[in-house]
């Protein structure tokens, strides 16, 4: 088999998985709900993928919301409650927890679905308490992105499926540049789920950003529209705002997930700790070596969907390892 087609049959695997999500909508009406309005590109390529495996399964989206201009007055008798995916399933990043078991605890009878997270509680007793307001309701179906989260979901619903991420719909992604460097892309986390790792000796790193660094002055525009979606919002005017302004979001958050493309594109080799850093150089076919961030969110994806790819190194902390730079050569750190 060719190093490359192993990748290709990998990843096209990963799309397929997903397909299950198509019977849990069914023909009922539903909500897109939670969508990211920042500029963590992670969420965004989760967004952006969601959107595509929708509109390759000619599925449409009632409405599509951020959590904090969501109206559960909205919600009618059969509509579905779609949550966004991503690693903010537990108390890291309550605004988003509270939204979930508030709808749960609210809308009884509707079907809610989570699409594939990661889930971390700081504390067993802080996730009994969000499992057992679950448990209340009866239709919950929560996908998961790996074995740990599979078996702490259990505690939650009976409806709990393993499924990767939702960015891999875009695969395969390209950008364009004529030629990558033979240099390396680092992309470190400066957020609360950095993690320590070790250096990375023997490698020639062109580039250190993280998501916040590569969006830069652009975060002023991003924090306009957060404020326009809200104000409108606040004013009785939601409706609208799902209508319009999420619509020019999304269309403008393309513009970032394009960008972050091409930023990725012009190395060849990707060191990264940020779990779409990994992701978006599995959608654009270049070699990377992961890093864990701070509760093992990445590594625990890695072994269960995309260790078995020719182009991704998973190291593990104190581990020497083995980069393949090309088929005739390796560097070892």
């Amino acid at each position: 088999m060719q190093p490359d087609k192993r990748h290709e049959e990998l990843c096209m695997d990963l799309m397929s998985k997903h397909d299950v999500l198509v019977d849990l909508i069914g023909d009922a009406p539903f909500h897109y709900v939670d969508i990211p309005t920042h500029g963590n590109v992670g969420d965004l390529l989760i967004m952006h993928g969601t959107l595509a495996f929708f509109h390759k399964k000619g599925l449409v989206p009632k409405l599509i919301a951020p959590y904090f201009a969501y109206d559960t007055r909205w919600i009618a008798r059969d509509d579905v409650i779609v949550f966004h995916g991503g690693g903010n399933f537990g108390d890291l990043y309550p605004y988003f927890q509270n939204l979930r078991e508030n709808i749960v605890q609210t809308q009884k009878r509707n079907r809610i679905i989570v699409l594939p997270q990661s889930l971390h509680f700081s504390s067993k007793e802080k996730m009994a308490a969000s499992a057992k307001l679950f448990r209340t309701h009866g239709d919950v179906h929560i996908c998961v992105r790996d074995h740990v989260s599979f078996k702490m979901a259990q505690e939650f619903t009976d409806h709990v499926y393993l499924l990767p991420d939702m960015a891999h719909q875009l695969y395969p992604m390209s950008a364009a540049v004529n030629h990558p460097s033979q240099q390396t892309l680092r992309i470190s986390r400066v957020d609360d789920e950095g993690g320590a790792q070790d250096a990375l000796p023997d490698i020639d790193v062109a580039t250190v950003t993280d998501w916040p660094e590569f969006v830069g002055a652009r975060e002023e525009n991003i924090n306009l529209f957060r404020r326009a979606i809200g104000a409108f919002f606040r004013r009785g005017m939601g409706r609208y705002a799902n209508r319009m302004l999420v619509r020019l979001w999304i269309a403008y958050s393309a513009r970032l997930v394009t960008d972050a493309a091409q930023l990725f594109a012009r190395h060849d080799l990707i060191v990264t700790d940020r779990l779409h850093g990994h992701i978006l150089a599995c959608l654009l076919r270049r070699k990377n070596i992961v890093l864990d961030n701070s509760y093992g969110k990445n590594s625990r994806y890695v072994e269960a969907w995309t260790s078995g790819s020719e182009q991704v190194t998973l190291q593990k902390p104190n581990r020497e390892i083995h980069i393949a730079r090309s088929d005739a050569m390796s560097a070892v750190i």
